[in-house]
Parts: structure tokens; C-alpha cells; sequence
């Protein structure tokens, strides 16, 4: 996924954002994801439904996520790996996900 980003943007030849602004992007698109997941359950009120909207924005966050990690140099999936394993040793050593901060 991260390569079909990296060509994406330099298909279409969009100047790369600084590793800041990126960040607030990321930001941005995870409050527009929260929207929608609001208005998909009715403010809580009701059991979630997955949406076209809802969709769309977490492909946001997606790509978001995706072109910072190519502009650091970030392999991601290399990350999720590291992640993956490390969840997976909390779970056998503590029964839960929690890092314990």
C-alpha cells in the first residue's frame, strides 16, 4: 500500500508536506473519521453502521498515515510487524494489549 501511495504522489507530482504538517493532517482526517463514526451510530445511540462516508475517511487516514511514512522514510510495514510482535508478547506475558504507562 505504501508504494501505490509513494507512485500516486509522484504520478501526480504533489510537492511533498513537511513531516509537521503531515502530522496535523493526520490529525485533521482522524476527527473527520470520529464524525463519521458518530453520525453512523447516531451519536451513540445506536449500534454502528458502516458507511460510504465512514469508508472514505478512513481511506483518508489511511493515505494521510501512508504519505508521512514515505516521507520519513518509514517502512511501514516493517513497523507493523514490530508492533504486531510486541502486542502479541503482551498478550501471552499480561492476557491484554496494554503497554502499562
Amino acid at each position: 500500500m505504501q508504494n501505490k501511495v509513494k507512485d500516486f504522489n509522484e504520478i501526480k507530482d504533489y510537492e511533498q508536506m513537511p513531516a509537521h504538517a503531515r502530522l496535523l493532517d493526520i490529525q485533521s482526517e482522524l476527527g473527520e473519521l470520529a464524525k463519521e463514526y458518530l453520525k453512523s451510530s447516531n451519536y451513540g445511540a445506536e449500534d454502528f453502521k458502516l458507511s460510504v462516508e465512514f469508508k472514505e475517511e478512513f481511506g483518508d487516514v489511511l493515505y494521510s498515515i501512508l504519505s508521512l511514512a514515505d516521507e520519513l522514510g518509514i517502512n511501514s510495514e516493517e513497523c507493523l510487524d514490530v508492533v504486531l510482535a510486541k502486542m502479541k508478547k503482551r498478550m501471552e506475558e499480561k492476557g491484554n494489549f496494554g503497554s502499562g504507562r
